[in-house]
């Protein structure tokens, strides 16, 4: 096996096949390795002696994959963190100025969540400019892709709405007092929830303009489709009059007086072109033409 674990004061980094050699060593290895099984969203969960749970941190770019998914071992003495997917000991180590003066472990988790979301309020203002060039592109004119476009922010914004409640929850557990003898500090907890839940409201802004630009497109879609249907039935109704009159002298009775007049072809016409010009007039009229 490589043995790529990292050591770190009260903090250790190791791959899943690591803790598996070392799961003896953890009282709830068992739960601890169904969790980081396959991570798809991040959560906490509280025991007598230790608090573990699971990250995934979304990529902050048109991407949808995940740039990082790890697991977390907490305990009084120590904070373990489980390597899965990306890329998680180089991310720490351009980060690892920030990390220096900490010396509890749930510092180290928190100021680690911290880093997740420090620039994430560039990123949702990223989105709000595309959002608003979008309505702005909707009002001179859509292109080809505008829904695709319009499909794929709100994906992404509905994937950070699940991301940022996540967090706000896990802060909310780690803040209370309540059987976490483990987190020494529930106010910064606190603090980091309330920024979760910041982010999180900012999201349901954007969604909200996602869904009404939505329906914006939608209703210009609607109203093109209208006057192409009208221009249709404006159209039949215009040669309505020409079809009864091509039907009627198509019915080929002995007695027609006008087939065998010599000015019948001629008449007919005149007929025609009369009538079309009376019911464009009309059309004009009513503002349908």
């Amino acid at each position: 096996m490589r043995n790529s674990m990292v050591k770190l004061h009260v903090l250790t980094i190791m791959q899943e096949d690591e803790f598996r050699e070392l799961k003896k060593d953890f009282p709830h290895n068992k739960d601890f390795l169904h969790s980081i099984g396959s991570i798809r969203y991040c959560k906490a969960e509280v025991f007598r002696d230790c608090i573990l749970g699971t990250l995934r941190i979304p990529e902050k770019n048109e991407k949808r994959t995940p740039q990082i998914t790890c697991g977390f071992y907490l305990t009084d003495k120590e904070l373990f963190l489980i390597e899965c997917s990306g890329d998680l000991k180089h991310w720490l180590e351009k980060k690892k100025d920030q990390f220096q003066d900490l010396k509890a472990p749930d510092q180290f988790l928190l100021q680690m969540m911290e880093l997740m979301i420090e620039n994430d309020i560039l990123y949702l203002l990223h989105l709000e400019k595309e959002i608003e060039k979008m309505e702005d592109q909707l009002i001179k004119g859509v292109s080809d892709d505008f829904f695709t476009v319009l499909t794929r922010h709100r994906q992404k914004l509905s994937e950070l709405d699940a991301y940022y409640e996540q967090l706000t929850v896990i802060g909310d557990l780690f803040q209370s007092k309540d059987g976490l003898s483990i987190i020494q500090n529930t106010e910064q907890w606190n603090r980091y929830a309330l920024r979760a839940e910041r982010l999180q409201n900012h999201v349901h802004l954007l969604r909200e303009n996602i869904l009404q630009l939505r329906e914006l497109y939608q209703s210009q879609q609607d109203a093109q489709q209208n006057k192409i249907m009208c221009i249709l039935t404006v159209v039949t109704t215009l040669f309505l009059p020409l079809t009864l009159l091509t039907g009627w002298y198509g019915m080929n009775f002995a007695y027609m007086p006008e087939l065998r007049w010599k000015y019948g072809y001629v008449a007919v016409i005149a007929i025609a072109v009369i009538t079309i010009i009376l019911e464009i007039i009309y059309f004009k009229k009513k503002k349908l033409l």
